[in-house]
């Protein structure tokens, strides 16, 4: 497939070399004509001027003046006519700047052509000298070779596709050229970004950047970084100074200090509960645990009596003593609820007794419990009383 691509391209340009040798041909053919005819007309001059001398004698001299200046520059245009050995070197030259672009050696491509453009100028061979350095990568050049061919007032004889061709390319080749942009800044010695991408080296320094528009940003230590936009034109070479200026750092003030508030006065110290209250009432309560004890005790004897032999006696001191047990047990279990109570809520790093009022005042009503003692004329005991 390559070998077959390089075969079609090189039989391409040898046919488009062709062509252009074969208008280069009838250039120099033209010419020939032109130096023959001109070579031509001295010998029947000089035959007429044998033919007629007395013609030629009979006239004045100042009528003679004139057809000698004619005849001296008929000579001086045939002279300038290219003889026969100018003109094949002009035709190996042309072939060989053929051969050498047909083989992709562009440079003595380029050689060859303007070789031939040389000793004999024609279109033909001033485009194939701009292509060869157009296909050689020489794009300053090459742009100068289309620019002189287009001037050309016979650039059409090389035809019109040449002429649009050379047009186009000019264009797009102008349209690839970079552009310089030279960067001065003051100070020098800033470090320098293009479109974000830092560039090597610090100012001044010479930028080739593609046509079009660019941000450059530049930066120095002590300085403000500056950004600038620029647009580049094709093969433009601008200097670009820009000027720095010193980094000054902004005067913060202080913040005012608050004033602040005197602290609060401390707490009043927490009020002193007795204790004594809670001893007294564990004190009786434990009294009535043992008296309640102690009647118990003498109840189950009296039962007992009474149950080996019943009396009356017996069966009154058992209920009377039951019953004063009973009423002492409840008086213990009562007193000895609120001692608790009072022993364990007389803690000093609790809060205020005002503070526990209002806080008891808020909550909802708890449920209470109260055992009441009461003695009947006949009989005994404790009432319970339960609320919520």
């Amino acid at each position: 497939m390559r070998r077959s691509f390089s075969f079609t391209r090189l039989a391409l340009l040898a046919g488009i070399g062709s062509v252009g040798f074969t208008s280069f041909t009838s250039d120099a053919r033209a010419a020939d004509k032109a130096a023959d005819k001109a070579d031509a007309k001295p010998a029947k001059s000089a035959d007429t001027a044998d033919a007629k001398p007395a013609k030629a004698d009979a006239k004045p001299a100042k009528a003679a003046t004139p057809k000698a200046e004619k005849g001296d520059a008929k000579g001086d245009k045939a002279a300038a006519k290219p003889d026969k050995k100018t003109r094949d070197a002009a035709r190996k030259a042309y072939g060989e700047g053929e051969k050498a672009f047909a083989a992709g050696d562009f440079a003595a491509a380029y050689t060859g052509y303007a070789r031939a453009n040389e000793l004999i100028p024609s279109p033909q061979a001033n485009y194939w000298a701009a292509k060869s350095l157009d296909q050689g990568g020489k794009t300053d050049e090459a742009i100068a070779a289309y620019e002189a061919f287009l001037a050309d007032s016979g650039a059409n004889r090389a035809g019109d596709d040449k002429v649009s061709d050379a047009q186009m390319r000019v264009a797009t080749l102008k349209a690839s050229l970079v552009g310089e942009l030279n960067v001065l800044t003051t100070p020098p010695g800033a470090s320098l970004s293009v479109d974000g991408n830092p560039q090597l080296g610090s100012t001044p320094v010479v930028l080739k950047l593609a046509p079009g528009p660019h941000k450059l940003t530049v930066i120095a230590k002590g300085y403000d970084a500056k950004e600038l936009d620029v647009d580049v034109k094709a093969g433009s070479k601008v200097d670009q100074q820009i000027d720095l200026v010193a980094h000054v750092e902004p005067v913060v003030e202080p913040a005012p200090i608050p004033e602040t508030a005197p602290p609060p006065p401390p707490p009043p110290p927490p009020e002193k509960h007795s204790k004594v209250p809670a001893y007294v009432t564990l004190g009786i309560a434990t009294g009535g645990a043992i008296m309640g004890t102690i009647f118990g005790v003498q109840a189950l004897q009296s039962k007992s009596d009474y149950d080996s032999k019943p009396t009356t006696k017996s069966a009154d001191d058992t209920e009377r003593n039951a019953l004063i047990a009973d009423m002492a047990f409840g008086v213990a279990v009562t007193l000895g609820v609120t001692g608790i109570v009072l022993l364990t809520s007389s803690d000093d790093s609790g809060p205020t007794k005002a503070a526990q009022l209002e806080h008891l005042r808020r909550l909802p009503p708890k449920g209470t419990f109260r055992v009441t003692p009461y003695i009947g004329r006949e009989s005994g005991g404790a009432a319970a009383r339960l609320t919520f």
